[in-house]
């Protein structure tokens, strides 16, 4: 708080304030669930089908089940025909009801995006879809508007498609000791405002591909997202000629935390 008197004296007081959530409990994430949503489309009906987008959300969701503390239960997948822009909404929007100030939530998109340069807008493209109608896409503020009021503890989106970028703010943000007591609202897609690679039919796509070796190849009973983030940007950018970003997600309740990846044991 800086303060001006009448005298132009200013007097500069820093502090910080830890906030319990809704609940009024402090969080523990040895208690907390994890939630998972996973979406991805190959067969669309009137956009360019895609060889890769059902096996990369496919392999992460698998991966994340076997390795780290998600569950079965907890997991909501949409896939090619169920992948409709009503369920696709719906579900996200069920997920305010659901998802608990002391639980998590990682929500994966694997296809089609697109950008409005008139309106400064990206957009998912559900299946059904057709082009060059923007009211049958999901928008990126749609998104944004449900992630912030998803009452989670920590929610991670992540975005293996086309003009992704616009999803995030601006951030100069340092890195915080003990990040998972705060509340936070990250995202990671696959490219800046460009076209990203789907690979080639039968593989992952060079994101998909770096963002679950990193998955199964780590060693560590945890690590936090901004770790996942740098590995995934570095392997992506020398294999491709795309840019992943990965940043704090733009107005969603964003509070300097990080999402946190447990083992199983």
């Amino acid at each position: 708080i800086e303060v001006t008197d009448v005298n132009d004296n200013i007097a500069l007081k820093k502090f910080i304030i830890s906030r319990k959530n809704l609940s009024g409990q402090e969080y523990n994430p040895a208690s907390a669930k994890n939630y998972l949503m996973v979406i991805g489309i190959n067969n669309y009906q009137y956009w360019p089908k895609l060889n890769n987008a059902v096996k990369d959300a496919s392999d992460v969701a698998s991966t994340l089940l076997s390795k780290y503390n998600f569950e079965f239960d907890n997991i909501i997948m949409l896939k090619d025909e169920q992948a409709t822009r009503s369920n696709v909404y719906n579900s996200l929007r069920g997920l305010i009801e659901k998802v608990s100030p002391q639980d998590n939530l990682l929500i994966y998109y694997s296809g089609h995006g697109y950008f409005d340069q008139l309106l400064n807008e990206g957009y998912w493209v559900p299946v059904e879809s057709h082009t060059n109608h923007n009211g049958d896409y999901i928008s990126n503020t749609e998104i944004l508007k449900i992630i912030n009021n998803i009452n989670s503890q920590h929610t991670f989106l992540v975005a293996d498609a086309c003009f992704s970028g616009s999803l995030f703010a601006e951030t100069t943000r340092g890195y915080s000791d003990n990040v998972e007591k705060f509340k936070s609202r990250w995202g990671l897609v696959s490219g800046r405002l460009e076209v990203v690679s789907d690979g080639a039919l039968g593989d992952n796509s060079p994101f998909a591909k770096s963002f679950i070796s990193y998955l199964k190849e780590n060693q560590k009973g945890k690590f936090a997202a901004s770790e996942l983030i740098q590995h995934v940007k570095i392997k992506v950018a020398e294999a491709s000629n795309q840019t992943p970003l990965g940043n704090p997600l733009k107005n969603a309740g964003d509070e300097g935390g990080e999402f946190i990846f447990y083992k199983k044991n």
